[in-house]
């Protein structure tokens, strides 16, 4: 499991020199993630290893996505270190992405996929209708969430946190958070999380990541709550930022599947242990969040070990 407290010290030094769950705006859009080339990164899905044709069994979600070509992932394309379209050359970077092209790799035999922009709240109706075959998305595994959808992993582990603009006094903790405006993203943990802990906050609510840092630098909320990995690389970016708190929960990241198909969830759960074994999902984390985060990579979390995974 990754060590929350390690990412928020590095983000406090990244900071002096510069959520689950974030999405966009706009659900419908399509973008190609990746393509012949080994993915973002100079070759890091070059030993990303290829399932045996015996694995890609016949009327199987796996069939139907190989049998296709290209793999359709619900994720972001404005999540810094996460999911991030590198403007200069239309790829999709970072620990998400990267990780969707392995499992495309897996699949298809080559890192082929196409992102669908996806916002927190509409995750659950893209994997239900099949839009998508999976979100990579920073989605933390609640029980609520797996009644709608099937979790596999988790494949990372991070916690709330609290970001504001840099110079803002008074707030290090949740419960600072009472009797102030809190901006969150719509339908992600924090909401239940501050009403629990500082029940006399007014939550005001945006559709993505991106609005929610907007709206904090617009002074319509004194705090932003969100996933630390999220706002660690929000303020790398943008040096009016800053991370005032330490993670205050533990939100495990599960690949979002369509519910009920229980083979497909059992043939990503078999990829994520062999990525984790060989070396791949390592690589994928020091690429993006390791550029950030000091030291090794973290320990993955034991797959099926929270409740709804």
């Amino acid at each position: 499991m990754v060590s929350v407290k390690r990412v928020a010290a590095v983000a406090a030094v990244a900071m002096a020199g510069l959520t689950a769950c974030a999405g966009t705006d706009s659900a419908g859009s399509a973008v190609p993630g990746g393509g012949a080339s080994e993915g973002g990164g100079g070759g890091v899905l070059a030993k990303a290893p290829v399932a045996a044709a015996a694995d890609i069994l016949p009327g199987s979600t796996m069939e139907k996505i190989k049998q296709r070509g290209e793999l359709i992932v619900g994720g972001s394309l404005d999540a810094p270190l996460l999911s991030q379209q590198n403007p200069a050359t239309g790829e999709v970077e970072g620990f998400d992405a990267d990780l969707g092209k392995a499992l495309a790799k897996y699949i298809i035999g080559q890192p082929k996929v196409k992102i669908v922009n996806a916002a927190s709240e509409t995750r659950e109706a893209l994997l239900s209708n099949g839009t998508v075959d999976v979100v990579f998305q920073t989605y933390t595994i609640t029980p609520e969430r797996a009644e709608q959808v099937a979790f596999a992993g988790p494949y990372y582990s991070s916690g709330l946190s609290i970001a504001v603009k840099k110079g803002t006094t008074g707030i290090s903790s949740p419960q600072d958070l009472n009797g102030k405006t809190v901006i969150a993203g719509a339908n992600t943990p924090a909401i239940p999380e501050i009403k629990k802990l500082a029940p006399q906050a007014k939550i005001v609510t945006f559709g993505g990541d991106p609005e929610c840092v907007q709206a904090l630098k617009q002074d319509r909320g004194v705090a932003y709550v969100q996933d630390e990995t999220l706002l660690v690389a929000d303020a790398k970016k943008d040096p009016e930022l800053q991370v005032v708190a330490k993670p205050f929960t533990q939100d495990p990241y599960g690949i979002g599947l369509r519910h009920g198909d229980d083979q497909f969830k059992s043939f990503v759960n078999d990829w994520l242990k062999k990525i984790q074994a060989n070396g791949v999902w390592q690589d994928v984390w020091k690429n993006s969040l390791g550029t950030v985060v000091q030291g090794e990579a973290p320990t993955p979390p034991e797959i099926g070990s929270v409740p709804g995974s």
